[in-house]
């Protein structure tokens, strides 16, 4: 097992099965708009670049309305944030068995989503920062979230590990040269994950005890 000092997260499809909300948040904005739902399917392949992008592609690539949809997604997601959201398994006994690394989140969702989903169920205390698309730092892809996070915690790239559901995890941790993780339980398929090339891939959140040790201190 490769010891690591440092372990970065996705939210969506990573730690948290988000999709039924997003999906009804959305068909909620569409319906208002007099346009029609779209289907669980549809919508998971259009997260993860942000709420604006989201609702661009939800809108068949329209963007005279977005400003509104943005709008009316934000407030109905905000009151329908953990209906249906739950954490996918193992991810609780996962994180409990790495607490003593320092760990982070970098989400493409606003901050006004990321704080209360990890309170609401029970998880925000594991992570000393989180970064979300309203941080003022460039999406993932771009790899500056990622080195924040090294920055923060003087944590050298070998040692850092970045988890996710997305090609966008796997680009931005090989742009900033860390060890790249995908699982594949989450919004993408396997397929379209080994295609970026990540350096380990896992079908459950614990495999990572498989892989990973925590780092000593005379190793640091």
């Amino acid at each position: 097992m490769k010891p690591i000092g440092l372990l970065i997260f996705d939210l969506d499809g990573t730690l948290v099965n988000t999709l039924k909300d997003i999906t009804s948040s959305v068909n909620f904005t569409l319906n208002r708009l007099g346009q029609e739902s779209l289907t669980e399917d549809v919508v998971c392949r259009y997260v993860g670049d942000g709420i604006e992008t989201l609702m661009i592609r939800s809108l068949g690539g329209k963007t005279e309305n977005v400003s509104e949809a943005v709008s009316i997604y934000k407030e109905h997601h905000h009151a329908n944030l953990v209906v249906h959201s739950r954490l996918y398994p193992t991810v609780s006994k996962t994180l409990e068995h790495f607490k003593s690394l320092p760990m982070a989140v970098i989400s493409n969702k606003t901050m006004e989503f990321i704080t209360p989903l990890l309170e609401r169920l029970g998880i925000a205390g594991y992570f000393k920062l989180v970064i979300g698309a309203d941080y003022g730092l460039p999406l993932k892809p771009a790899p500056d979230a990622v080195l924040k996070v090294l920055e923060n915690f003087g944590i050298p790239k070998e040692r850092a590990v970045i988890v996710g559901d997305g090609t966008t995890d796997v680009r931005a941790g090989k742009a900033a040269g860390i060890i790249t993780c995908s699982v594949t339980y989450g919004f993408r398929p396997e397929e379209e994950l080994r295609k970026e090339g990540p350096d380990y891939i896992i079908h459950e959140l614990a495999g990572l005890k498989m892989l990973f040790r925590l780092e000593s201190r005379d190793q640091k």
